[in-house]
């Protein structure tokens, strides 16, 4: 555990005049952190900010998209000299060096006394020879680098909670034995054929459930064998999700864990994932994350000054101090995205945990292989372009890819993050909130799906004739599905009885279809109104009232 005999002094102090190597930045995170940075850290020198070109925009134009967001209102209006401190450059973590040109990297090496690596491959059913490349050797990339800063006090590895998904029930502030070498997993990368890499990636599923988590969990070894010398910090957040209460309530620029499952349910093409719905289901806000980085990095930098050389593991989780079940995230989400229902759907909205999984597997690999193709031969015959079986295969792969995370019941025991906002200073403690027992579990939902509306699905948040036209949408697609429900019910009908006539049989199997896939899934909760959300995003978002023509 966190051993302090003393108050850490406050952040803005900690950082004053110092320079931050921050990777990721262009990242869902990063940007969060950038934000908070210059709005929060006055007295921080400078923030060098890895960007990889892209699209054929170097790192300055990346940036430059980046800051004339709405994410970056808040340091326009209070601080925009304060945009200055962020140095963009350009490069790759897999790269040697970061790819950095030489300028770049000599002034980065001299410069440079607190990193944050938190760039990565969140892709989850990514090749394992990508996420070596990324998610390994991009580690061993960035603390060589650190090895050659001489000012270096703070290194935070941005790691995640799900590095130990092969456990269950309690998990610790701890690293744990792992099952593979890093080294010769590196070593192996460089000679290993593809199929070779594939039976690695087979065999370790099971345990890992993909090559996210697995090479997570082995770059935790390579960062406990190669930073002994170094002053280090692990960092393990969950699944992270839009702002609960420092910026824009529910700004989030990805779909990605919450909102990708929440888009399944409310546009009716992921509407059960199987589960116990009293198990955890470990969701933290961004600015959770970024607030307990900064101060990670500034408790590593205080360590420093106090000759310690542990290297301490940090979880930012709720799962121990605040519990979101399945069952409350279902209910949520089933009332709020029935209540206010997204302006384009392809089935009538719900959520449900019910079911069996390999009921939903076989539904989900029988919507790709048969009704998808067949419908895309029917839009075809009418001058459409294939669209549904290419889009059932997504679903399935989401499907896919979120389901083990509600497989299990794991607490990640968060007893160093208390430990850590007790030695903080009572200012700080307010600046950087990080306190998950506070957060309201109805309202942050709400906050994120309303969130994900305005700026993930571009929805007109403020315009309620879109939302009668949207609630009307969802009763139009219900009666279309009950309709094709009783129609499939007649055609099972017909097979088992042989005659044509069978309408009572019919309306049985097509209603108790319809009520299986649709009725009683979730139970309805009291959730906030629009009207008070279009408030408070207005009144965040500061200069002028959102509208999805600007940049999210």
């Amino acid at each position: 555990s966190i051993t302090m005999v003393d108050r850490m002094p406050d952040v803005n102090s900690l950082f004053a005049g110092r320079t931050v190597f921050l990777t990721g930045g262009s990242g869902f995170v990063g940007k969060v952190l950038i934000e908070k940075f210059l709005t929060a850290v006055p007295d921080v020198k400078r923030l060098y900010v890895l960007v990889r070109s892209a699209k054929g925009k170097t790192a300055d134009e990346r940036w430059a998209d980046i800051n004339s967001g709405v994410m970056f209102n808040r340091v326009r209006i209070e601080c925009p000299e304060a945009l200055e401190k962020v140095v963009p450059v350009e490069g790759d973590i897999t790269l040697d060096d970061m790819g950095l040109n030489e300028e770049d990297l000599s002034r980065v090496l001299a410069e440079t006394s607190v990193v944050l690596h938190c760039a990565a491959t969140v892709r989850f059913n990514d090749t394992l020879r990508n996420a070596i490349e990324l998610n390994i050797k991009g580690v061993a990339r960035m603390i060589a680098m650190c090895k050659r800063m001489p000012k270096l006090e703070s290194f935070v590895h941005c790691s995640t909670a799900y590095v130990n998904v092969d456990k269950e029930g309690d998990v610790e502030e701890k690293q744990y034995k792992v099952v593979c070498d890093p080294y010769k997993l590196i070593e192996g990368q460089s000679w290993m054929t593809d199929e070779m890499l594939e039976g690695i990636t087979e065999a370790m599923a099971p345990k890992y459930f993909n090559t996210y988590c697995f090479t997570k969990h082995v770059a935790e070894e390579l960062v406990r064998r190669e930073c002994s010398d170094l002053p280090t910090l692990i960092f393990r957040p969950s699944i992270i999700a839009g702002i609960w209460k420092d910026g824009i309530p529910g700004w989030s620029d990805a779909f990605q864990g919450a909102t990708a499952c929440a888009l399944g349910f409310g546009t009716g093409t992921v509407p059960r994932m199987p589960s116990n719905p009293d198990f955890p289901l470990d969701v933290v806000p961004v600015d959770v994350v970024s607030n307990m980085m900064i101060v990670c990095a500034a408790y590593r930098l205080h360590l420093t000054a106090q000759k310690d050389r542990s290297m301490p593991v940090l979880h930012c989780n709720t799962s121990h101090l605040n519990v979101l079940t399945v069952g409350m995230f279902r209910d949520i989400c089933g009332t709020l995205l029935n209540k206010y229902p997204l302006e384009k759907i392809l089935f009538g909205p719900t959520s449900g945990s019910r079911g069996s999984t390999l009921f939903e597997d076989n539904l989900h690999l029988f919507k790709e292989k048969v009704i998808g193709p067949s419908l895309d031969r029917l839009g075809t015959a009418m001058g459409k372009k294939p669209f549904w079986a290419r889009t059932f295969a997504k679903l399935r792969e989401v499907y896919g890819v979120f389901m083990p995370f509600i497989s299990k019941r794991w607490i990640w025991k968060s007893d160093n993050m208390i430990e850590l906002i007790d030695r903080m200073q009572p200012d700080d403690v307010e600046k950087f909130d990080f306190d998950v027992r506070k957060i309201d579990w109805i309202d942050y939902i709400s906050d994120v799906l309303f969130g994900m509306k305005a700026f993930l699905t571009k929805n007109d948040i403020m315009s309620d004739k879109k939302l009668e036209i949207a609630r009307w949408n969802v009763k139009m697609f219900s009666g279309i599905e009950l309709a094709l429900l009783v129609l499939l019910g007649w055609a099972l009908s017909v097979i088992i009885t042989g005659s044509a006539s069978s309408f009572s049989l019919a309306l049985t199997l097509g209603f108790s279809m319809y009520f299986y896939l649709n009725c009683m899934m979730f139970n309805y909760v009291a959730v906030p109104t629009i009207e008070n959300y279009r408030k408070r995003l207005n009144a965040a978002i500061q200069m002028d009232k959102l509208n999805n023509n600007q940049k999210a």
